[in-house]
């Protein structure tokens, strides 16, 4: 028996040819533009921390991130073990990430009127729940305190590096809030916690970046020459403006800080002249 093979033609007319060049013309261009929407969209991201935050870290997830910052600050939650590891009895913790120095009752404490304009302030601009900037502000007036590091010159660093995500990782291995890399520093951490030390741990990742801001500011005599090594400048010779960028951070929340605690002042002088007169009157 014979095989035949059965070709279809069809005659398009010369409207009909222009319209489909046209058809793959746009297909080709709607192409070309989706390819450089992605990577305009991923360079952006590569390049500004605030908006990749707010891409990847937006306000859905607000709840969730001020829970785990509180769990992990206060060694509830092992952030580098895997998701599907079996449950711990309490009793049976095996790790402790929260140095003895600071206790759990020390992540409830109150802040002081110009720390909670601050946390108001860095909320907003930043979009991350106050809830978990209140553990971040907190461990950076802590912190600035023991490591001698301005604690606002902390959180001007920590605003730049991550945008105050504790869990932010740099494609070079740089992790946590004030992007620190744990293989460079794992001598910093085992020193704060011996065998017992996660760079996404926030009061431990702080704390060795107050360090090395310390450190890197005696050497050069200066914040803006030690901010210039922070970041690498040392070597590479370009700091694309980082200091400028952190100082200028650190100027504002200080100037939040210091509002705060003008308005507060002037709050408790009204309550009190307003008492001292209630008084006056009684007696």
């Amino acid at each position: 028996m014979k095989q035949y093979d059965t070709f279809l033609t069809v005659e398009l007319n010369e409207g009909q040819i222009k319209a489909f060049k046209k058809v793959r013309n746009w297909m080709s261009l709607l192409g070309i533009a989706s390819v450089l929407l992605g990577a305009g969209t991923a360079t952006a991201m590569a390049v500004n921390p605030e908006f990749r935050n707010k891409v990847f870290f937006s306000e859905p997830v607000q709840a969730v991130f001020a829970n785990q910052i509180d769990m992990v600050s206060t060694g509830l939650v092992n952030p580098d073990a895997q998701l599907n590891a079996p449950a711990v009895q309490p009793a049976k913790v095996a790790f402790n990430l929260i140095p003895a120095k600071y206790s759990v009752a020390e992540t409830h404490k109150s802040l002081n009127p110009g720390q909670k304009e601050v946390v108001e302030y860095l909320s907003e601009r930043y979009r991350v729940s106050s809830e978990a900037l209140e553990t971040i502000v907190r461990l950076a007036y802590k912190v600035g305190r023991e490591e001698q590091v301005e604690p606002t010159l902390i959180l001007a660093v920590v605003a730049v590096e991550s945008g105050f995500n504790p869990f932010a990782a740099s494609p070079v291995g740089a992790k946590g809030l004030m992007q620190i890399m744990p293989k460079i520093h794992k001598d910093k951490f085992e020193e704060i916690s011996p065998g017992d030390w996660s760079a996404l741990n926030p009061e431990h990742n702080m704390r060795v970046g107050a360090q090395i801001i310390h450190e890197y500011t005696r050497r050069t005599g200066s914040i803006q020459t030690g901010l210039r090594w922070y970041v690498g400048a040392a070597v590479s010779g370009n700091d694309n403006g980082y200091p400028a960028k952190v100082l200028g951070i650190k100027a504002k929340i200080d100037s939040v800080y210091r509002t705060g605690r003008l308005v507060a002042a002037r709050e408790a002088d009204e309550k009190a002249g307003v008492t001292k007169v209630a008084t006056h009157f009684e007696g």
